[in-house]
């Protein structure tokens, strides 16, 4: 759809407007000033980086391993969903999903990851779930790990990061950025406060030591991180911007961890404190990082009206056996497993890559302790939103597309939650299809090129997908690619 067509849709051109109006303003003049109401709940993001399904005690992790009490106090205080999972099993595709409400194979990204010098990967005429509350009066924040590039141009050919990093969160509807540019471990070795390298000096860099990749740190003149502090640097900014707000007026908190993702590396003050190595304190420090954004809430008197949604951007990282002494492994020795029996992990096509830990609480609305086998998706937070803010879901097609709203499950209502298939993916852009139980995975890259043969399972009876039916099953394998490739086709959904 282009811009006229969409300005068209959303009853916004007239007469003596321009068609060069962009997607963005249209919605933002539409929107209008949005009018105060403290009956507009905050919202809390909190993204975990590669946790797997069943590292929460609350998903089954094994207390006398690794402890994780604050996360678990969202679930006693809401709703724990048992078939949640993300658009894909790998970060940047992700995180593009939740933010817009597409499919993350929809835009340019069609496999791997944003690289470490990428331009921004969303649009910024792209409407996001920033945006939209933005028009309706909420102050926006992203702090943490971001992973969507910053500024335009050729992919991997930025080489001046000492000017302005945009465009970028501030141009995707947040007010306020604190920032890890791709991972804790990479070579950029500082963090970016809203659009700049924060507390830059000079312009000079200098080339120093090795990363945890193995190419070296940049080495701008500006306030190194240490990878053990970075939790807790994102945490203190994160309480900070929390202490500005108040019930006057709504916010929306995007908190995205840098725990578990590999360098494990622990703080000095968990450093020892699980039973199962450096990987069960690392998850122990993404428990207490979300125990002080909870207790900020609770000391302000905000948590009363306030969403906290904690989940996963993939599934958990499992190294290859060889890799003895990689921290993850030393923790699955011990006992834990990390994506309990789902099979596959991160960069898979397996729900061990994609079914994630999804967790909200909403004082009033939600339920204590209750649990939804309800199918939903990462992509989904977008129009749940929306009909939380709105009472309805977006006039056009064009904002969140593949977005279903879960209001109906959290509030356990008569009304079904309207999500009945999804589609995922892996690293290499290879997709899966899910309608009800049944699980179809396909054999063709993004490139068309089929390798092996197509996969099909009953996740009721192989939730470990061991069985693969797609030969006993033809029609239903059959049935399933014809929706599978209708989606690919169409720009919406919804």
């Amino acid at each position: 759809m282009n811009r006229r067509d969409f300005l068209k849709n959303i009853g916004i051109l007239s007469i003596g407007i321009s068609s060069q109006l962009s997607a963005k303003s249209a919605f933002a003049r539409l929107a209008g000033e949005a009018t105060q109401s403290s009956s507009r709940p905050n919202i809390v993001f909190i993204l975990a980086d590669d946790f797997g399904y069943s590292s929460l005690n609350s998903y089954g992790a094994d207390k006398n391993l690794v402890r994780t009490p604050h996360i678990d106090r969202i679930a006693d205080a809401g709703m724990r969903f048992t078939d949640a999972s993300t658009p894909a099993s790998i970060c940047s595709p992700t995180r593009y999903g939740f933010l817009t409400g597409r499919y993350p194979w929809r835009s340019s990204l069609k496999s791997g990851v944003v690289n470490i010098k990428d331009p921004l990967l969303p649009n910024p005429n792209t409407v996001t779930i920033a945006d939209w509350l933005k028009e309706r009066g909420y102050n926006t924040a992203a702090i943490g790990k971001w992973h969507l590039g910053y500024g335009e141009g050729e992919l991997g050919k930025r080489n001046n990061f000492t000017e302005k990093w945009s465009p970028g969160p501030l141009d995707l509807g947040f007010d306020y950025h604190f920032g890890v540019p791709q991972n804790h471990g990479d070579n950029f070795g500082v963090y970016i406060e809203n659009d700049h390298i924060y507390g830059l000096r000079s312009k000079k860099v200098q080339p120093y030591s090795k990363s945890f990749y193995g190419s070296q740190y940049m080495g701008f003149d500006a306030p190194q991180r240490e990878n053990k502090n970075v939790m807790s640097d994102l945490t203190d900014k994160t309480v900070e911007w929390l202490k500005q707000q108040s019930n006057e007026k709504p916010f929306f908190l995007y908190f995205a961890a840098v725990a578990v993702h590999h360098p494990i590396t622990p703080s000095d003050y968990m450093r020892g404190m699980s039973d199962c190595g450096p990987y069960g304190d690392f998850i122990q420090d993404l428990d207490q990082s979300t125990g002080r954004i909870l207790e900020t809430l609770e000391y302000m008197n905000l948590m009363e009206n306030t969403i906290v949604i904690f989940s996963s951007d993939n599934g958990g990282d499992i190294p290859r056996k060889e890799d003895a002494s990689r921290p993850e492994n030393q923790a699955i020795k011990h006992g834990l497993k990390i994506n309990g029996e789902l099979r596959g992990d991160k960069h898979t096509i397996w729900e061990g890559g994609t079914r994630v830990p999804f967790i909200v609480s909403w004082p009033g609305k939600v339920k204590e302790g209750t649990v939804s086998s309800d199918m939903i998706n990462l992509v989904d937070i977008f129009a749940t939103v929306c009909e939380i803010t709105d009472g309805k879901l977006p006039n056009s097609k064009d904002v969140a597309p593949d977005s279903f709203s879960f209001l109906p499950s959290l509030t356990q209502s008569k009304k079904k939650h309207e999500r009945i298939s999804m589609v995922t993916a892996d690293v290499r852009g290879t997709h899966a299809f899910r309608r009800d139980n049944w699980k179809y995975i396909d054999n063709t890259s993004p490139q068309g090129k089929k390798k092996g043969k197509p996969q099909l399972y009953d996740l009721a009876a192989d939730p470990s997908e061991s069985v693969n039916l797609y030969d006993k099953k033809p029609g239903i394998a059959k049935k399933l690619l014809d929706e599978l490739n209708r989606i690919r086709k169409v720009q919406s959904t919804r």
